[in-house]
C-alpha cells in the first residue's frame, strides 16, 4: 500500500498544474445561450489555438479567462482560484489581452515607446511612475516584436500591422503569465500577418509565455500551436494536440467546406 501511494503522488507531482481552467461553463446573453458546457484546461507553457466559423463564440470564450465574459453557470479559474467580478482586476494583471482591433487610439499624442510603456502601469499602481526597469521592459518588448527602430514614431503614423505589433509589445511589457490573442492577423496584408506571427513566435521562444490565440489561419495553427480547440455553435466539439487536429474530415466538418491538408516544404498547409 505504501509503494502504491508513493507512486500516485509522484504521478500527481509530474502532472502540470493548470494555469487557467474553464469548468462546465455556459454563457447566456438574455435568452440566448452563446456558450454551452465549456470545459478546457490550459497548462503553463501551453500554446493553444481556438478555431471555428464566425459566430461560434470564440471571442466570448476568450473573455472567460480574465472575467471580461461572465459565466452564467459553471466557473472559470486562474491559478486555482475562481475568476469573479471581485478577483478579475487582480487576474488581469497576470493576463494580457490583445484584441482583434488594436485599442491604441491613433489620435493620442503618444510615441510608440510611450504607448508600450503604458503596459507597465497596471503593476505600478496610480502613484508610481515608470523607472529604468519599466523603460528597459518597454524597449525589450519593442525589440522582441521588431519595432525598436520605430520607438519614437507617433502611434498615429503606424500601419495596421505596426499598430498590432505595438499592442503585442504593450501586452508583453505587462509581464503577463498568459497572453490572450483575439485574431491578431485579421484584416492585415500578407507581410503584416507574417510579422505578427513571427512576433507571437518570439513571445513563446524568448519568454516561455502561455498563449491562447483565436484565429482563422489554419496554417498558423499547424505551424505554431501545440493544442487546438474547435468551437461550433457555442460548443467545443474537439480539443487536443495539433498533430491530431490535422484531419481533413474533422476540419471540413467544423467549417462546412471541403478542406485538404498538404505538405509544403516540410510545413503543413490547409487547402480550401
Amino acid at each position: 500500500m505504501r509503494n502504491s501511494s508513493h507512486g500516485c503522488n509522484t504521478a500527481a507531482a509530474a502532472r502540470p498544474r493548470a494555469l487557467a481552467r474553464l469548468i462546465g461553463v455556459d454563457v447566456r446573453f438574455g435568452p440566448r445561450r452563446v456558450l454551452r458546457d465549456i470545459t478546457l484546461e490550459v497548462a503553463p507553457g501551453d500554446f493553444w489555438t481556438l478555431i471555428g466559423p464566425n459566430g461560434a463564440g470564440k471571442s466570448t470564450l476568450l473573455g472567460l479567462f480574465n472575467g471580461l465574459t461572465p459565466c452564467s453557470t459553471g466557473r472559470a479559474e486562474y491559478a486555482g482560484l475562481p475568476v469573479t467580478p471581485k478577483t478579475a482586476p487582480a487576474v488581469r494583471l497576470k493576463i494580457a489581452h490583445v484584441f482583434q482591433t488594436s485599442d491604441l487610439d491613433p489620435k493620442m499624442p503618444l510615441s510608440v515607446f510611450e504607448s508600450v510603456l503604458g503596459g507597465t502601469y497596471g503593476r505600478l499602481g496610480l502613484f508610481r511612475r515608470p523607472g529604468p526597469r519599466e523603460k528597459d521592459l518597454a524597449m525589450h518588448a519593442l525589440e522582441t516584436v521588431g519595432l525598436a527602430d520605430l520607438a519614437g514614431r507617433p502611434i498615429g503614423h503606424l500601419s495596421g500591422g505596426e499598430r498590432q505589433r505595438t499592442a503585442l509589445a504593450r501586452a508583453l511589457a505587462q509581464e503577463p503569465e498568459l497572453i490572450l490573442l483575439d485574431e491578431p492577423t485579421a484584416a492585415l496584408d500578407w507581410q503584416a500577418q507574417r510579422d505578427i506571427l513571427n512576433a507571437v513566435a518570439a513571445l513563446r521562444r524568448d519568454f516561455a509565455l502561455t498563449v491562447f490565440m483565436v484565429t482563422h489561419d489554419l496554417n498558423a495553427v499547424f505551424n505554431l500551436a501545440r493544442k487546438v480547440a474547435m468551437l461550433r455553435e457555442g460548443r467545443l466539439i474537439w480539443q487536443g494536440d495539433v498533430k491530431d487536429a490535422m484531419q481533413p474530415e474533422l476540419l471540413s466538418s467544423l467549417y462546412g467546406v471541403p478542406i485538404a491538408i498538404a505538405d509544403c516544404n516540410g510545413r503543413k498547409a490547409a487547402l480550401f
